[in-house]
């Protein structure tokens, strides 16, 4: 774990050496959007669901002389839980939420990091970002689809006396491969490399997904404030596995004879 947060460290600094801090305004605006229409849909949820409250109040003949004071109460209430389940969502869908926004904008960032270290980055044509696109969705609903049913048998493994201890620590592997797989898939994606392909390789990698994956997953543990800032420790671990990816062969090529 403590290699894995080093390579995390090391794509900071990569970034600063190589003139590409400017790639750290994508988490800080796609964060900022999603409080800021987080928060903007919980107001307009509480002006609405409060108005038509206030509206039926005063249609009950009885309640009239006291729907004003019951209405600013009914405000104040739709306020504070509709803030509380803005918080659980952000706390346990949140970071899935930004993840998905961001994943163009991570395509961007390994790019540049492989055209930073040397690599081959083809010329962008639409119909190449279109095909990639589909194979994405379908890699992205094919993953999502194994993770979940491989989480719901952790989930329950977790009641089976004794083996059940395994199964927390089962479940944040499984999530950090699954991570850890997303990100060095932009670089797969990139070599042309077939999503079958792709899964083979990173199978045949999986410690080194499960390291690419560790960081993130572990930060995503913190309440509220890790799913919140997953979006840098996407753009950190995106770029730790586009540097694990290219950097070898293209130091192997610059070093042949």
């Amino acid at each position: 774990m403590a290699k894995a947060f080093q390579a995390y460290i090391a794509s900071f600094r990569f970034l600063k050496q190589n003139g590409l801090l400017w790639l750290l305004w994508f988490p800080l605006i796609v964060t900022a959007l999603v409080i800021y229409g987080g928060l903007s849909l919980t107001s307009w949820a509480t002006d609405f669901l409060s108005m038509g409250l206030t509206n039926w109040m005063e249609s009950i003949d009885w309640l009239n002389d006291l729907s004003g004071i019951i209405g600013k109460i009914l405000y104040a209430l739709l306020w504070i839980i509709l803030r509380i389940m803005l918080y659980f969502i952000m706390t346990f869908v949140g970071g899935s939420i930004i993840l998905l926004i961001m994943s163009p904008l991570l395509t961007i960032v390994s790019e540049n990091v492989a055209t930073a270290v040397g690599a081959n980055v083809p010329d962008f044509k639409i119909s190449v970002f279109f095909r990639d696109l589909w194979r994405a969705i379908k890699l992205a609903l094919k993953n999502g689809l194994i993770q979940l049913i491989l989480t719901i048998g952790c989930f329950a493994l977790g009641f089976v006396p004794i083996a059940g201890f395994a199964a927390p620590f089962l479940m944040f592997f499984i999530n950090a491969y699954f991570y850890g797989f997303s990100f060095m898939d932009y670089s797969l994606e990139r070599m042309h490399i077939s999503a079958s392909e792709s899964g083979k390789f990173v199978w045949s990698k999986k410690w080194k997904t499960i390291g690419i994956g560790m960081p993130f997953t572990a930060w995503m543990l913190i309440p509220f404030f890790g799913p919140m800032t997953s979006g840098f420790m996407a753009l950190f671990a995106t770029v730790s596995a586009t540097l694990a990816l290219e950097k070898p062969v293209t130091e192997a090529v610059k070093t042949a004879p």
